[in-house]
């Protein structure tokens, strides 16, 4: 009950409506009922370079995705970078993510500590960034996402770094009541990816997103040069449209180079033949990367 109590303060603050927009253009993957997300979003900076800059800058190159975390201690930095922008809220897909904790009140504690640092009103995806110690602590937190998305503070709501165990713990038949997870959000990259899970969130019609992907990728190998090469295009963007003709989304992490940036924009100008995506895949499978 203390948790109505919190919200009937923040209602009582602020009313707002949620829009039901898609990305630019009608694209992104659907992950929700009326919730679509770009196929690309901005990332943590893996250069520390400075968050607001990067976000101004991927927004005016017309990106529109962008993935923070209460973790990452740069949510303020994100408000900055929106706002230099100029770009409307309802023109920005912003992922948030709060810790685990067994806790459904301090669970909702992050989730409006987010949207304060945030400063907004709803994010359109919350996810859990990863599974508490047990799975009733795991479902505590989770109650607390569900209420938070019937409040019209998320959009969708999802996981992240969760293993097949850990959402079967939240779908379970004692506990499935309210919204399921939309998205899992995990590492992937053509040298590291868990295909069972990824079936297996698919057969639950769970989107899987990918971050971190080009973490544990060579891209000096021939094999992906010669791919880019025929493309006319760079190693990165081959290794990143791999993941996105899998039907994953990816959040990458461009840091301050705006090269790199408007690369991970343009991944829909090309499309990898099914032998160079065989190729990739075998490389994916192999102990050569």
């Amino acid at each position: 009950h203390r948790m109505e109590a919190m919200l009937m303060m923040l209602c009582t603050q602020t009313v707002h409506a949620l829009p039901v927009h898609d990305p630019p253009g009608g694209g992104g993957k659907e992950i929700a009922p009326g919730v679509r997300m770009p196929w690309v979003s901005l990332g943590h900076p893996d250069d520390n370079s400075t968050m607001a800059s990067g976000v101004d800058m991927w927004l005016r190159l017309g990106g529109v995705g962008i993935d923070t975390a209460w973790i990452y201690r740069n949510q303020a930095q994100v408000a900055d970078g929106i706002e230099r922008s100029g770009r409307g809220r309802d023109s920005v897909f912003l992922t948030t993510k709060i810790p685990c904790f067994p806790s459904a009140e301090t669970a909702m504690a992050f989730v409006l500590e987010d949207l304060r640092e945030l400063r907004t009103g709803y994010v359109d995806l919350m996810l859990l960034h990863e599974p508490c110690e047990s799975f009733e602590g795991t479902r505590a937190a989770w109650s607390a996402l569900q209420l938070a998305q019937s409040k019209g503070l998320a959009r969708a709501i999802g996981v992240s770094n969760f293993a097949k165990a850990d959402i079967e713990a939240i779908l379970h038949k004692s506990f499935s009541s309210g919204s399921q997870p939309a998205v899992n959000q995990c590492s992937m990259s053509i040298g590291n990816r868990d295909q069972p899970l990824i079936s297996y969130c698919a057969e639950q019609g769970i989107t899987y997103e990918a971050y971190s992907p080009l973490r544990h990728v060579h891209l000096s190998d021939p094999r992906i040069g010669a791919i880019a090469k025929s493309h006319d295009k760079s190693t990165a963007q081959v290794a990143l449209r791999w993941i996105l003709q899998q039907g994953v989304p990816v959040a990458t992490s461009p840091g301050a180079s705006k090269l790199f940036a408007q690369q991970d924009l343009e991944l829909d100008s090309f499309k990898l033949t099914q032998g160079e995506m065989d190729t990739l895949s075998a490389l994916a499978e192999s102990a050569v990367l």
